[in-house]
């Protein structure tokens, strides 16, 4: 797997911290995580700076979205800026090469069941997709916590299937450390093969375009969102079991944890035969 780092804005900082560490794959973010509205958004030349910088270097990037997106929100209000504050990252996306913008998809809480709640989210990302640019892809990341939708891969092949979107708008990212906590274990040489085969039988494999590369402080089925350095979680063997199976091989990875633990990380991917190259 081509796996990277995250990488905190200013964007300008992206190009020499990849050449820093011998890597071609980021994310960052776009404005600030835990606020809707344009605070934090990168200044033109700091725009400028991150094509300059990338030109011609064959780099992969993904922005994460604002943490506070809800498209399955009962309140119009949070409906509605979940879907703005995506589209203004998408359009960023697309003016400096990015080349996908992630998201978790929201919650079930307040509505009368989750099928009503993915209903909800079903409806505002379509609506959300027709209004996207062309350029970045969408993708929906997995989560674990409490009452989030798309904890579960039947779930998240409900809301692929019910969005209808094409694979080049609308793809997943599965992030490693939220399927484990979820309940999906992960631990073991053959994790790799497990998560293809669950992920094929429920017609989703080809919508993987990313991986959220992390383990897991906490056991299996915990409930709780808490990165690990590759190596050093309860996931352990099982991380580069999935980095290195056929179906994930020749996919981006970002390891969400410090520079200085993804060097740890990187370390330990490489030493089980998980990066490409």
């Amino acid at each position: 797997m081509r796996v990277g780092l995250s990488i905190d804005p200013p964007l300008a900082s992206i190009p020499t911290l990849l050449a820093a560490e011998g890597v071609d794959v980021y994310q960052t973010v776009l404005r600030d995580p835990g606020r809707f509205g344009n605070y934090g958004v990168p200044e033109p030349a700091d725009r400028a700076a991150l094509v300059e910088g990338l030109r011609g270097r064959g780099t992969w990037g993904v922005a994460h979205g604002s943490l506070l997106i809800n498209l399955a929100s009962p309140e119009g209000r949070i409906r509605n800026s979940s879907v703005s504050s995506l589209l203004a990252d998408l359009k960023v996306a697309a003016e400096v090469g990015i080349d996908a913008v992630c998201f978790h998809v929201g919650y079930s809480k307040g509505h009368a069941s989750v099928d009503e709640a993915l209903a909800m989210a079903t409806r505002k990302l379509g609506e959300l997709i027709e209004r996207m640019p062309a350029g970045p892809r969408l993708l929906l990341e997995n989560s674990c916590e409490g009452s989030e939708l798309g904890q579960t891969i039947p779930e998240l092949a409900r809301l692929v299937r019910d969005v209808g979107a094409p694979a080049e708008r609308f793809g997943l990212l599965i992030d490693t450390c939220h399927l484990h906590a979820a309940g999906f274990d992960l631990a073991g040489e053959d994790a790799g093969q497990r998560l293809a085969d669950a992920l094929a039988a429920e017609g989703i494999l080809e919508r993987v375009v990313a991986f959220h590369l992390n383990d897991c402080q906490l056991p299996c089925g915990a409930h709780r969102d808490r990165h690990a350095t590759p190596g050093a979680g309860t996931i352990g063997i099982g991380v580069p079991s999935v980095a290195r199976h056929p179906a994930f091989a020749t996919l981006p990875g970002v390891l969400e944890v410090s520079v200085e633990d993804a060097r740890l990380g990187l370390q330990y991917l490489r030493q089980h035969g998980a990066l490409a190259g």
